[in-house]
């Protein structure tokens, strides 16, 4: 049976949710629980805290380790921005930090307290980007000990991958797209501020979000207009683009760089998987990422998944990939001796 969680507003401001799995574990006793900040995939511009594609061994086995797991939702983009998704991880980490929320309310009267001094971070697609946040800035507090990035992004916003025109629609057999839809939600500049739009099983065996976001990320890859949007800069891309790798950096202006979030040395312990085929968000992220870290001497596990494509999963059969159970297996282990279970 599939765990239900208690939802919780974080930002009244927005009305912006979370999802807490409570531990499942032994006797609930005065015990200080590890602390699990999931942030749901969707390109940035779609998905939800309770989104379809939320995985069981995130919303029921952690919990029956002893995990509190907090799947959270934040601000979308377009109309909301980067800076705004980045906000919401400082807000959403002090709410957890705060004895007087409802959410510590509901702990407490099950005679448990989190541990704010073991809290992984774990982002998955789109989610990697506040993920990545939480990770990097030192400004987040409590600051998590270990960070999880399974086919994220926002490892390089610099690759072709965003600056030259990319379909993507090879890889998206499953999410029904409508690029109408698309053109009208981007002329409009996204319409409302969105905090969720989770993705569901549609008519045609497809799946599509609630409010049909997901197209923007298509789009956007096909008009190499991802990072335009992103960094509120028209024009940047086909600018980029135009230059060699190396001499990108430079053009985008320095009050926008922050928006990249490269590694510091306050990011936390990550391990990091991707599959080389993914058609979706390209491996050279994770890579990205990985370099960075060891380039600074920090830790990082890797985890290359030889032809596996995104989301770790066929993208026909909507079936698990090869050796999906090991993968999950070796991440459980090791957020098990990051907060020393």
């Amino acid at each position: 049976m599939a765990a239900t969680p208690q939802t919780f507003v974080y930002d009244a401001s927005y009305g912006t949710k979370l999802d807490a799995y409570l531990p499942t574990f032994g006797p609930q006793d005065k015990s200080r629980v590890p602390v699990i900040v999931h942030f749901h995939g969707g390109g940035i511009v779609a998905g939800s805290r309770n989104d379809i594609l939320l995985s069981s061994w995130i919303s029921e086995t952690l919990p029956s380790k002893g995990f509190l797991v907090l799947s959270a939702d934040y601000r979308l983009l377009y109309p909301s921005t980067a800076d705004d998704s980045i906000a919401d991880v400082h807000t959403l980490f002090s709410y957890v930090a705060s004895p007087t929320t409802e959410l510590s309310s509901a702990l407490s009267s099950r005679g448990l307290t989190l541990d704010t001094t073991r809290i992984v971070v774990s982002g998955e697609s789109g989610g990697n980007f506040p993920a990545k946040a939480a990770a990097t800035l030192a400004s987040v507090q409590p600051h998590p000990i270990a960070w999880l990035d399974r086919f994220g992004q926002g490892g390089d916003w610099l690759s072709n991958h965003y600056v030259k025109p990319y379909d993507a629609l090879p890889f998206t057999k499953f999410i029904r797209y409508e690029e109408a839809h698309a053109i009208e939600l981007d002329q409009q500049g996204g319409g409302e501020v969105v905090t969720e739009s989770g993705s569901r099983p549609r008519e045609d065996g497809r799946l599509r979000d609630d409010l049909g976001r997901f197209d923007l990320y298509v789009y956007w890859l096909k008009e190499a207009l991802y990072v335009d949007r992103l960094l509120e800069l028209p024009g940047i891309s086909a600018k980029l683009a135009a230059v060699p790798y190396s001499e990108r950096l430079a053009l985008i202006p320095a009050e926008k760089r922050h928006l990249l979030l490269p590694i510091t040395p306050h990011t936390c312990p990550a391990f990091i998987a991707h599959g080389t085929a993914d058609g979706m968000v390209s491996i050279v992220e994770s890579e990205t990422i990985a370099k960075e870290m060891e380039e600074q001497g920090l830790e990082v596990e890797k985890r290359w998944r030889e032809g596996d494509s995104h989301g770790f999963f066929d993208l026909v059969t909507l079936q698990p990939s090869a050796g999906s159970e090991k993968l999950v297996e070796d991440i459980l282990c090791w957020i098990d001796k990051k907060v020393n279970l």
